[in-house]
């Protein structure tokens, strides 16, 4: 197992595979292909981790990393949560780092507990990284930055979040400016003693991409902070969009996609689910490519 630092580990990702895609795995049972349904005799827990392992093996090739949402899992209970670890593990054994979908965040034994689960070596919902809420202060922030900075994993953490009512609470403004930038302060100075060879850091942010004007904005005040870059596909972003959360050469960022490509629409409706994921998977991996580096 590579114990490296995250911000290493997904740097080199990112150049290994020529690829900033992130593939997010969001399984709904009623949307799942019929054909898993009807081999799972109706047991959603095993259809989730069937389609959730088989999505692994047709993004591996295009993809640098996976985000499983834990909640789509939690949704059925203890047999839901070991699909969940089994598409963790899965994806360690396909060479794909695994960032759990968990927005964890509280305080002093809970925050360790959150750690414990989710960062721990050999830990059942062990993931290569965890996103996280941020918004309690540093005090919850702290015991999942020290876990992570122990076990070589990174962290994310809610900024500038992709949903139209971010603007609610995040564009607010204070005297230093809006509480975006206020919690990409404190973004930065959490992660500035936890750089890696790469010189990024383990506490990376979450900057949505449906804001292009704050995600610029986001890059300039952290540079040396991963972005994970939900809202393109799907949501509508698009590539161009996506390409000013990055550092000259498409570096410093990996993009989320999920229902573009794990429940894509074919051109042709005859096309096999399987191939349709693999070709969304292909195009997503090439449109982002092209995109980033002509923003470098």
């Amino acid at each position: 197992m590579d114990t490296s630092p995250f911000p290493d580990r997904l740097d080199a990702a990112v150049r290994a595979k020529r690829s900033v895609l992130c593939v997010g795995i969001d399984p709904r049972f009623d949307k799942l292909p019929a054909d898993v349904r009807a081999a799972s005799k109706g047991d959603a827990a095993v259809a989730l981790e069937r389609f959730g392992l088989e999505v692994l093996d047709l993004v591996a090739p295009h993809a640098a990393c996976v985000k499983p949402n834990i909640a789509f899992f939690e949704a059925f209970g203890l047999a839901g949560l070991s699909a969940y670890r089994a598409i963790l593990r899965g994806a360690r054994e396909r060479g794909l780092l695994a960032i759990g979908d968990v927005k964890r965040g509280d305080l002093g034994a809970t925050a360790e507990a959150y750690a414990q689960a989710h960062l721990a070596r050999g830990g059942d919902f062990e993931a290569d990284a965890i996103t996280v809420h941020g918004y309690m202060g540093g005090d919850s922030v702290a015991p999942l930055v020290e876990a992570a900075a122990k076990a070589g994993k990174g962290l994310f953490v809610l900024v500038r979040t992709s949903n139209p009512g971010a603007k609610d609470l995040q564009d607010l403004a204070t005297d230093a400016g809006p509480v975006f930038e206020r919690m990409a302060s404190l973004v930065r100075a959490w992660g500035a003693p936890h750089r890696g060879a790469s010189g990024f850091s383990l506490v990376g942010a979450v900057v949505g991409a449906t804001w292009p004007a704050e995600s610029r904005r986001l890059r300039a005040l952290l540079p040396d902070a991963p972005f994970l870059v939900p809202g393109y596909g799907a949501q509508g972003a698009t590539a161009a969009e996506v390409a000013v959360a990055f550092l000259p050469g498409g570096r410093g960022a990996v993009v989320n996609a999920s229902r573009s490509v794990t429940f894509p629409t074919p051109r042709d409706p005859a096309t096999p689910w399987r191939a349709a994921i693999e070709a969304a998977a292909r195009a997503a991996r090439e449109e982002l490519h092209a995109a980033t580096h002509r923003h470098g």
